[in-house]
């Protein structure tokens, strides 16, 4: 007795592929996939060169930033502007924000139109990084009592005071007493003075320093009034910006009634 066989047969590709109706549908598959490869391929490219052209926000010089300019004092300055520039033209590194800036220094010269980078920057540990263009860092030594040493510390603000003696070209010497510079920040103090402890007899012979916060035409007249008379600092409260009307103090105006002379003081 004969049993049929029923087993299953694979189809032979290759002989189908050798046929007209085979090679047709070969050539069409390949097709379908070289088009599917130009389509994805051609939105790849359209969305490089958007955002190519997407703009994005960078800090520009809006003049010379010379080297050694502290990122603070750029800040506080204004010394650049905003400006919005097409992806493909900002610079590798570029700074978006001025807080990139803080506590750095700029390492080059930095010209207008220019724009800021990371790399145009450094860390620095110095005075110079938290100072403003026209603000100076300097140092003053003065005693115990005048200076409030160990009583004022660094972020503090002081009213200085000069005292003098005029020597008018006749008669005797007369002191007189002026504010100098009012709402000054102490950059640095010591905590107490040099010598160690201090007795009650001695305390105006210890010597300490102070570091203040000057305008670069502040620190002729502090520096004149440290060599030549006797400076006071006082220490003044908080969120107090401004002083009121100022005026020479000498023995006559204060301490015998008589009529100040205006001192031209800053208030």
């Amino acid at each position: 007795m004969e049993v049929s066989s029923n087993k299953y047969t694979r189809p032979d590709w290759r002989k189908f592929v050798a046929t007209r109706r085979g090679t047709v549908v070969v050539a069409g598959v390949c097709a379908l996939i070289a088009a599917a490869i130009l389509i994805f391929a051609m939105q790849r490219y359209r969305h490089g060169i958007n955002t190519e052209s997407n703009p994005e926000t960078v800090l520009v010089a809006s003049g010379e930033i010379q080297k050694g300019t502290a990122g603070d004092a750029i800040a506080s300055g204004q010394l650049f502007k905003p400006t919005s520039i097409p992806t493909k033209q900002v610079s590798a590194g570029a700074v978006a924000d001025t807080a990139q800036l803080r506590g750095k220094v700029a390492t080059t010269n930095i010209y207008p139109g220019q724009q800021l980078t990371a790399s145009d920057f450094a860390p620095t540990g110095g005075l110079s990084a938290s100072l403003a263009p026209e603000q100076r860092a300097m140092t003053i030594t003065v005693d115990t009592a005048h200076g409030m040493v160990g009583q004022i510390h660094e972020g503090d603000h002081v009213d200085v005071y000069a005292g003098f003696n005029l020597e008018p070209p006749t008669g005797r010497s007369r002191p007189v007493l002026r504010l100098l510079m009012s709402n000054v920040q102490v950059l640095k103090a010591s905590s107490s003075a040099g010598g160690g402890g201090l007795a009650a007899g001695n305390a105006a012979s210890q010597q300490s320093n102070v570091t203040l916060n000057v305008t670069d035409s502040e620190a002729g007249p502090l520096a004149f009034a440290v060599d030549n008379g006797k400076v006071w600092l006082v220490l003044r409260p908080a969120n107090t910006p401004s002083n009121g009307p100022s005026s020479i103090v000498n023995v006559d105006s204060e301490l015998l009634g008589t009529a100040p002379v205006n001192s031209g003081g800053k208030p």
